[in-house]
């Protein structure tokens, strides 16, 4: 093993095992069995090792982001991938907050994947017909949920438990996952449909541009409908059909001027 491995393997051991989830240069060193300049010409100094432990700690959470099954039911996705998560945190929580530091710089290319592999699992539930809102808000949604929920639970235990974030996990699926006759209803029907059919419906074409793009657009085109088909599938979920409104409002008019 490099002194490099043996070093940063040393830091991540030391800060799991420290209360403060902190560490001192001295004590890598000697848990390495290296001499501080080895330490320093690898590093840099202690924010470059804390930064390169970061970046340890986010491939460990990628290889089990990595190893959640790809399932076709959006809920059960989101639960294979929250419950991961939550796994991890539990299992390594110095590590965790570290990665989810507020003073961290810009994150790895690790946590980019990480969010990835969650968009593209998104992506294809709005392909489907099986969102609520576009795939890059749902995925925004699940995952500062579930890493809330994640610190909540390693932070104050004594207050947050795993019972905890199995409701709001079960919450978060039913603000993001449509019901799976959402789709073919609005299809069928042809009564207005609801606002959050509608947003379903602009979510679903969304994800099909996504993963089935069209030719007949030039790449601006395509991004100006995309623009539009997110900002539909985001902000028309919460809204009342106008026309049901106003559909309501002559009924009861009519109810209280009838004889």
């Amino acid at each position: 093993m490099s002194s490099r491995a043996r070093i940063l393997r040393a830091a991540a051991e030391l800060i799991a095992q420290s209360s403060e989830a902190d560490l001192s240069t001295r004590a890598v060193c000697e848990a390495a069995g290296v001499a501080a300049p080895a330490l320093y010409r690898q590093f840099g100094d202690k924010e470059g090792l804390l930064s390169a432990v970061v970046d340890f700690g986010f491939e460990q959470f990628l290889a089990s982001k990595r190893a959640v099954p790809v399932s076709d039911d959006p809920a059960e996705q989101i639960r294979a991938g929250w419950n991961s998560h939550i796994q991890f945190a539990v299992e390594n929580p110095n590590i965790y907050r570290l990665m989810w530091s507020p003073g961290l710089g810009s994150p790895p290319a690790a946590a980019g994947e990480a969010h990835q592999i969650l968009f593209e699992a998104m992506e294809r539930a709005a392909a489907a017909g099986c969102l609520r809102m576009s795939a890059e808000s749902a995925a925004q949604v699940v995952m500062a949920a579930c890493s809330g929920s994640a610190l909540s639970i390693i932070s104050r235990p004594e207050q947050f438990d795993e019972g905890f974030a199995a409701h709001l996990r079960e919450a978060v699926i039913a603000a993001v996952v449509a019901p799976a006759e959402a789709a073919s209803r609005t299809q069928r029907s042809r009564e207005p449909a609801g606002t959050s059919e509608l947003a379903t419906a602009a979510a679903t074409l969304l994800g099909r541009l996504a993963t089935e793009p069209v030719d007949t657009l030039t790449e601006a085109e395509q991004a100006v409908l995309a623009q539009w088909l997110k900002n539909l599938a985001d902000t028309l979920r919460d809204e009342p059909h106008p026309g049901r409104a106003n559909a309501t409002a002559r009924r009861a008019r009519a109810r209280k001027e009838s004889p």
